[in-house]
């Protein structure tokens, strides 16, 4: 199953619905870090990237960051791990370009409001774009609002990259967009 999504301004492939199954698999793989959940999520997102790829075509890879205490408290982030799993093919490199500016707070109990608000400006790109068009894609477990994926793209672009889309190995349906 693949699924394209669109935010403002780029596509969102995801390779599976969001269902409580799902959810146990990605936090199995987030909290826990156990082997098993981690293969399935990087195969929905390397799913995910092959559709991308197969229409929007090849470029770098950026992992959204982890909040700084939730990489402390798991021992590691693990979209970047992911992301830098996902960066084995020949020609595309895992550039973990992100950061973040300020504390932003846990996302699974705010609404699509509340997280466009905790999110916005957010995000900073740590390096310049090194041509005029750079094109990169943007690397998530999951999207439920698209406030992370538009908080990534704004800073990306202000950094002068070019986000031709995001991956992700889940989505949320139907996407509870905020604008």
């Amino acid at each position: 199953m693949q699924i394209v999504s669109e935010l403002n301004s780029f596509p969102v492939y995801s390779a599976v619905e969001y269902s409580s199954v799902a959810q146990r698999v990605l936090l199995s793989s987030k909290e826990s870090g156990l082997r098993d959940a981690d293969q399935l999520i990087i195969q929905a997102l390397s799913h995910s990237l092959g559709y991308m790829y197969g229409e929007q075509g090849i470029a770098d890879l950026v992992p959204v960051p982890s909040r700084k205490s939730a990489t402390r408290k798991r021992g590691r982030d693990f979209i970047l791990m992911h992301t830098l799993e996902l960066s084995k093919i020949p020609h595309v490199r895992a550039l973990p370009l992100l950061r973040h500016t300020r504390r932003v707070q846990d996302q699974s109990s705010l609404n699509a409001k509340e997280r466009q608000r905790n999110l916005s400006q957010s995000l900073e790109c740590m390096e310049r774009a090194p041509g005029a068009y750079t094109p990169v894609i943007i690397v998530d477990d999951v999207v439920t609002t698209g406030a992370t994926l538009r908080e990534a793209g704004r800073a990306l672009h202000a950094g002068g990259f070019c986000v031709i889309g995001a991956i992700t190995a889940c989505v949320a349906k139907p996407l509870r967009y905020t604008q």
